[in-house]
């Protein structure tokens, strides 16, 4: 007897997921009931890894010595741009503090993220800067040791044995291990300038690791988008930025809380490694199909899709327009 295997249902891990991105999306970030909801659906997804594959198979563990150099980049509109970040790089292209920080893939605006590539032509690739526009990028090194999640490890994780089809979790065995695959795609989908609130579900994933993950990492590996070799790094908050003093003063007597001597970012500059890049052209990878004269047209994530002909909407009473 011949066994075939089956596309899995929808109604484990993909269907969590859905539940997710709804949460998160229909409450806002800012609510304490939208984000405990959002955690919950997160936690059930994020549980069914097994702690020793979280923390050995897919994290990576860069000792300083051996870490990679870790590049980041800046868009300059006015030479002054570029004379700011030369007079002190250090400062001007490290993590924003949190009251300019704008949000990211992998950050809420207000919290602070260092996001850097490992390679010098992918973080400039990933400002998608104009043709003539001006970019400076810079190196900078690790300072300690730190775990990161790579997201890259779980297209190509070894799960183990394919699960019997008799087992009585087989569904929910077969349904994992393809989620976790598609995990990767599903936080990197393009988003179109202006667009940045289609980035909630992938700051809401962040979020969660940086908070809630045992022990604690420091950051995540990703692929990048504008860049199909390259891979992106966001290092959060609590290793990329030196803790902020708060001064305070009551009946006279003055002190000062919440950093200490020996705390501080775990990342620096490496001097003289500041590079100026004029773009003189942009490439385009485009998928390219037929497009017909007499269809609707809706957005459906990042594609759009044909809704309806005219014809048909009248008919229904409705009219739509095309996008």
């Amino acid at each position: 007897m011949n066994y075939t295997h089956m596309p899995y249902l929808p109604s484990d891990f993909r269907y969590q997921w859905g539940e997710f991105q709804r949460d998160w999306r229909t409450g806002t970030a800012s609510s304490m009931k939208a984000r405990n909801r959002s955690w919950t659906g997160c936690s059930r997804i994020w549980r069914s890894i097994p702690p020793h594959q979280a923390t050995m198979r897919w994290c990576g563990f860069f000792r300083r010595k051996e870490a990679p150099s870790i590049y980041r980049a800046r868009s300059c509109a006015t030479a002054g741009d570029v004379s700011k970040i030369s007079a002190d790089p250090a400062c001007n292209l490290s993590a924003p503090p949190k009251e300019i920080a704008g949000e990211g893939r992998m950050n809420l605006a207000g919290v602070p993220a260092f996001y850097g590539a490992f390679e010098r032509k992918t973080c400039v690739a990933e400002l998608r800067p104009p043709v003539g526009g001006t970019v400076v990028s810079g190196e900078f090194k690790l300072t300690g040791s730190i775990k990161v999640l790579d997201f890259g490890r779980f297209e190509s994780a070894d799960l183990g044995p394919e699960p019997s089809f008799f087992e009585s979790n087989y569904f929910e065995k077969r349904g994992r291990r393809q989620f976790l695959k598609y995990l990767h795609n599903l936080i990197t989908v393009p988003v179109l300038p202006g667009s940045e609130r289609n980035y909630l579900t992938s700051q809401a994933v962040a979020e969660y690791l940086a908070t809630h993950c045992k022990p604690r990492i420091a950051g995540l590996i990703f692929k990048s988008v504008q860049a199909p070799m390259g891979n992106n790094i966001v290092l959060f908050s609590h290793v990329a930025c030196a803790p902020t003093p708060t001064f305070w003063s009551v009946d006279g007597a003055m002190g000062v809380t919440g950093a200490k001597p020996s705390s501080g970012s775990c990342i620096e500059y490496v001097a003289d490694s500041l590079v100026y890049h004029d773009v003189r052209y942009v490439a385009h990878e485009t998928a390219d199909e037929p497009l017909s004269e007499d269809k609707t047209y809706v957005q459906t994530g990042v594609r759009v899709g044909i809704l309806t002909t005219p014809d048909e909407c009248h008919c229904r009473g409705r009219t739509r327009q095309g996008l």
